[in-house]
């Protein structure tokens, strides 16, 4: 558009210096409406972030704990486990010597 723009007014016989600010002002002119136009949309890109990351954050920490409780029974499993084991080995060692 710059280019066209410039070649526009070039061919209205307007001077190129005099063309070149003109183009330079509307393309300024466009960029500030942009950021106007795009200033909620920021705000509600950085809202739903911050909802976002509150939500994760509380499901990290509820998987996190899950885990935790998971290891916790895994390990409570192994210790029952390991004394079952003692036991059957103690009463064949029992069985064995009464025989």
């Amino acid at each position: 558009m710059q280019v066209t723009l410039f070649q526009a007014l070039i061919s209205a016989n307007i001077a190129e210096d005099v063309a070149a600010r003109a183009v330079a002002a509307v393309e300024e002119h466009i960029d500030m409406n942009v950021g106007y136009a795009i200033k909620p949309l920021q705000a509600e890109i950085a809202a739903m972030r911050t909802t976002m990351d509150a939500r994760f954050g509380s499901m990290e920490a509820k998987l996190e704990a899950g885990l935790k409780g998971m290891q916790t029974s895994i390990d409570g499993l192994k210790w029952f486990l390991i004394l079952q084991g003692t036991a059957l080995v103690g009463i064949a060692s029992y069985v064995q010597l009464v025989k």
